[in-house]
């Protein structure tokens, strides 16, 4: 196999879209999170009809090659025997807002000068779920992805597990999807718009990962 680089596009196909009326969830205390479903129950729309905010956001989510920030760090894991090793290089490009939705896109490449080309790793691997999450630190809010079954704010453990099985993220499979070594994998994810204004968060797109600080969301283009 050649040792060029490689870009993977990651598509989401959406078999439950969902409506967003007032889907900033909960109560936006300080403190709080802000995304799941409103009121912990999605409103559906079938099939390819839907038309809210956050159908145009995921199907629009695109790749790009802005670039806010990178970081580059050590592949290290906690709960695999065998870590990835090697380098993971994170790329935040862009945070952009549009109506009542705000879309994440990032990129994640892993490098590993001593496997093979072709060698492969999954999230679980890295001790990493694609579920990113936004802290609006002058707000003291917390946004996660929008889902379209369950919610973040639930008290019940199941209605929590379905709200991250059903993430508006991609790669779909938040734990399972597998990395390939000189690969930069895209990714997204749409989260409901910022209930405050001037609003500037902190990026964490892999929990125990270096944080993107103060990234101001833009208007989409």
């Amino acid at each position: 196999m050649s040792n060029r680089s490689r870009t993977v596009l990651v598509p989401v196909a959406l078999a439950v879209l969902i409506a967003l009326s007032g889907c900033t969830g909960g109560g936006g205390t300080a403190g709080g999170t802000a995304g799941g479903t409103a009121g912990g129950t999605a409103s559906k729309a079938s099939g390819s009809g839907g038309s809210s905010d956050a159908t145009k956001s995921s199907s629009s989510a695109g790749t790009t090659t802005a670039v806010i920030a990178e970081q580059k760090f050590a592949a290290t894991a906690n709960s695999s025997d065998t870590p990835p090793g090697g380098t993971v290089t994170t790329t935040l490009r862009t945070l952009e807002v549009s109506g009542k939705t705000m879309t994440l896109r990032w990129a994640f490449r892993w490098d590993n000068p001593d496997l093979a080309n072709d060698a492969t790793k999954n999230m679980l691997d890295f001790s990493m779920k694609n579920i990113p999450m936004l802290t609006d630190t002058a707000h003291l809010k917390q946004y996660r992805p929008l889902c379209t079954e369950g919610s973040w704010q639930a008290t019940g453990i199941q209605s929590r597990l379905a709200c991250g099985d059903s993430v508006l993220v991609s790669p779909k499979d938040v734990v399972f999807f597998d990395f390939a070594n000189h690969s930069t994998v895209e990714a997204w994810a749409v989260f409901a718009a910022p209930q405050d204004g001037q609003a500037s968060f902190d990026v964490l797109v892999v929990d125990g990962w270096p944080t993107f600080s103060a990234v101001t969301p833009t208007g989409a283009k």
